[in-house]
């Protein structure tokens, strides 16, 4: 009989080992628009499941084929993929109504709420000689559908042109459909190397908007395990000094090409986040008073 229970308890232990070995981890697609935007946050993902790894045991990281944020919301409130993670700036709807919840940690340590702009060509100069908010107001503002930065803008007295291809805004910027195309200070040089095939695209050098709009990695409730390996392996990683070394090495040449110092700075409100909890806010960086790293390449050009 012993001989029996002993190799129940060993059953027990194999599958339970397999089972942790085999832990699946799903993200959206590096290649989702045809760009590295999601780069920075798989990797952030990577790192704290990385960092966890003694204590929770292996896991395998895998990317969803390319699609638009809708459907890999839909497939998150469904649970569609098990230990599906999200990047998602705050929306507490999210938890309210559709059964998700998130860790409470700023992936990007909040330089995603300061915005630079691609600027229509006919507009540029005009632009410049803006001081005050009141004077950008009566410009427009392209922005894609779905985007947080919607309401934000519009709650601060913008006029947004919400459009659903992402690609197809950096070419009607361009050609003075709309005013400004604002993007994160992390984006813009990849953006323009991205994009500098597209006639007259150019970029505004005169002004950042500043605005609150923390990211999250949102998960299905379902998962609760995986929430608190993450958050685990976020704070060991931020502790250790490597999410740090990680996020200079996305996004500081980025940051440094944006030139923030050197601009006028508008504040916004973010409406969306006046019931969240301050505590986030310990972990953000401030880009506008950052010392600039050395220069590794040539950066691209702004088109006159």
């Amino acid at each position: 009989m012993s001989s029996i229970i002993r190799l129940f308890f060993l059953m027990i232990a194999v599958l339970a080992a397999q089972s942790q070995a085999e832990q699946i981890v799903w993200h959206r697609s590096p290649l989702d628009f045809g760009n590295n935007r999601y780069v920075y946050d798989i990797e952030l993902l990577r790192l704290a499941l990385e960092k966890t790894r003694p204590t929770y045991g292996d896991y395998e990281l895998r990317g969803l084929p390319a699609t638009n944020y809708a459907r890999l919301l839909h497939s998150l409130i469904q649970n569609t993929h098990p230990n599906l993670v999200l990047e998602i700036s705050y929306d507490k709807k999210l938890e309210q109504s559709h059964g998700l919840t998130f860790i409470n940690f700023p992936i990007d340590l909040g330089i995603i709420g300061y915005r630079v702009c691609f600027v229509n060509p006919a507009v540029k100069e005009p632009i410049k000689q803006a001081q005050t908010l009141e004077e950008l107001k009566k410009y427009t503002i392209g922005q894609g559908v779905g985007w947080a930065d919607i309401a934000i803008l519009r709650h601060n007295g913008f006029n947004v042109i919400e459009v659903s291809s992402y690609v197809s805004l950096f070419k009607m910027v361009a050609g003075g459909r709309f005013d400004l195309l604002c993007r994160g200070a992390n984006e813009l040089m990849e953006e323009v190397e991205q994009y500098k095939e597209i006639g007259k695209l150019t970029y505004d050098e005169s002004f950042v908007l500043v605005y609150r709009m923390p990211r999250f990695f949102y998960l299905n409730a379902n998962n609760p395990l995986l929430k608190k390996r993450i958050e685990e392996g976020l704070l060991i990683a931020y502790n250790d000094g490597s999410l740090l070394e990680l996020w200079r090495k996305e996004n500081q040449l980025s940051i440094d090409f944006a030139n923030m110092r050197n601009r006028k700075v508008f504040y916004l409100d973010n409406p969306m986040i006046r019931d969240l909890p301050n505590g986030y806010t310990q972990y953000f960086l401030d880009p506008l008073n950052m010392p600039k790293q050395p220069l590794t390449h040539t950066p691209p050009p702004n088109n006159q």
